[in-house]
């Protein structure tokens, strides 16, 4: 199965987020903020939930990956880049279940920096939060989806840091990881019929006011063989280049 660097089409334009903070800025911010608990695949099998894949045991379930593509989609129409498809989204739950498996140990995002982050995605996208909250809404999810999903981004965000740090890039890691682990895919469970909002109701951003073109002032100038040269007659036969030259002596 081909291995994958994790991404997340739509959080590509946020910029730069950092992932070491100093001890005690960490317990502050816990503590003024309550923690926001990303959401992990399930550790059991439920009728009402079957898995869609399991990585090690661990499983994900066809409620956790329908909300991902869900998420996938919306956010990928708001950014206006193409949405990946419901088996790449189960790619990327997969590769983030590894990577949180071999770094566990991050730091649950507190609230502060989960809206931060969400703040800079709609900045981005050129998008206010009620429109952001309308696009969710279209397709039966709450901002509360996205306030976990970016949580879990942050944490898998940490742990590739923590990765990076012992010298190997994550790509490279993911592939032999990829390679190694147990991975099973129920496709059987993936026949789920996905209800998108037709291309008529496309999210547009607010559009940007077009610049008004400032105009040269009309003059009038001696021309250098005789007689005398008007802007305005000559922008009447058609578009007219300036150029200055210096005089010198």
């Amino acid at each position: 199965m081909e291995s994958r660097k994790i991404r997340w089409g739509w959080v590509v334009a946020t910029g730069g987020i950092a992932l070491l903070m100093l001890v005690l800025v960490i317990g502050m911010l816990s503590r003024e903020a309550p923690l926001v608990a990303p959401p992990a695949p399930s550790a059991t099998p439920s009728p009402a939930d079957p898995p869609v894949a399991l990585v090690e045991g661990q499983i994900i379930g066809r409620n956790f990956w329908a909300e991902a593509v869900l998420l996938d989609w919306t956010m990928s129409r708001l950014a206006g880049v193409p949405a990946p498809s419901p088996e790449e989204t189960l790619e990327r739950l997969i590769n983030e279940v590894l990577v949180l498996r071999a770094a566990p140990s991050q730091q649950a995002p507190g609230r502060d920096e989960v809206e931060a982050q969400i703040a800079a995605l709609e900045a981005a996208w050129g998008a206010t939060d009620e429109q952001v909250s309308a696009a969710l809404s279209e397709v039966g999810l709450g901002r509360d989806s996205l306030e976990r999903a970016v949580a879990r981004l942050l944490m898998v965000q940490r742990a590739q840091a923590a990765l990076e740090s012992g010298g190997t890039p994550v790509s490279e890691w993911l592939a032999q990881e990829r390679a190694r682990a147990r991975v099973v895919i129920y496709r059987e469970q993936m026949q789920v019929s996905f209800r998108f909002p037709t291309p008529a109701a496309t999210f547009t951003p607010a559009a940007t006011p077009t610049p008004e073109v400032a105009r040269a002032p009309d003059f009038t100038l001696e021309q250098a063989g005789g007689g005398t040269l008007t802007l305005s007659e000559y922008l009447a036969r058609g578009p007219v280049v300036l150029v200055f030259f210096q005089r010198c002596g």
